[in-house]
Formats: structure tokens, sequence, C-alpha cells
């Protein structure tokens, strides 16, 4: 998978797991993503993710792609950060320094995410 963001494509290192599958079956997406807490930009998504055997964590990381399931968002985090009480799914890592151009992006981006 690939997440095109400002016209500069960076790569998704997704797996095999149930989460990513069910995020490729929902491809191609464009979404708006909202800056939100200082570290990352989200969007709901049109359904859910599969969650099963997928790690959640309180601890986010900068150039990372999560889910947080209570929202139904996709999460692109330009921070390392403790988001505790809260808890997100891990999707992938995303190469190519993604979290550089997140860090200063205006209040409202739109992203693509592509196969």
């Amino acid at each position: 998978m690939k997440i095109l963001v400002d016209d500069k494509e960076y790569e998704i290192m997704a797996d095999q797991s149930a989460i990513c599958k069910s995020l490729n079956l929902m491809l191609p997406l464009t979404m708006k993503l909202s800056r939100s807490g200082g570290h990352e930009y989200y969007a709901s998504l049109p359904q859910e993710l599969n969650v099963t055997g997928a790690e959640s964590t309180s601890h986010v990381k900068a150039g990372w792609l999560y889910y947080f399931k209570d929202w139904n968002a996709f999460a692109l985090n330009f921070k390392e950060m403790d988001i505790a009480p809260y808890k997100v799914y891990v999707i992938a890592e995303i190469s190519g320094g993604i979290e550089n151009t997140l860090q200063d992006a205006p209040g409202t981006i739109e992203i693509r995410v592509l196969e």
C-alpha cells in the first residue's frame, strides 16, 4: 500500500495481518484528515477495520499509522507520544519521512491511500 500527501508518495509497510487486509479492501481511499493533539492527523473510515490479532498500544510513534476503534479513526502520527488512557491498534509503519511532511502541514490535509 502507499499513501499520497501533497503529491508525494510514501510506502505503507503493510503485512498480511487482518487489520491491513481489511484496510486494503477499502482502497482506493481519499480522505480529509484533521490535525489533533499536536501529534497526529485523523479521519473516520467508511467502515470498521478487523482488529483480530492486532497489537494495541498507548505509545504512538512518529511515522506510523494507527486505528482508534472507538471513533473508527485512521490516524497518521508525526510525533512520538504516550496517549494513555487511550489505546490504538497498530496498522503499519510508513516509510520515507512522512512525519517531517506532517509536522509543518496545515490543520487539514487531503490524502490518498492506494494499493
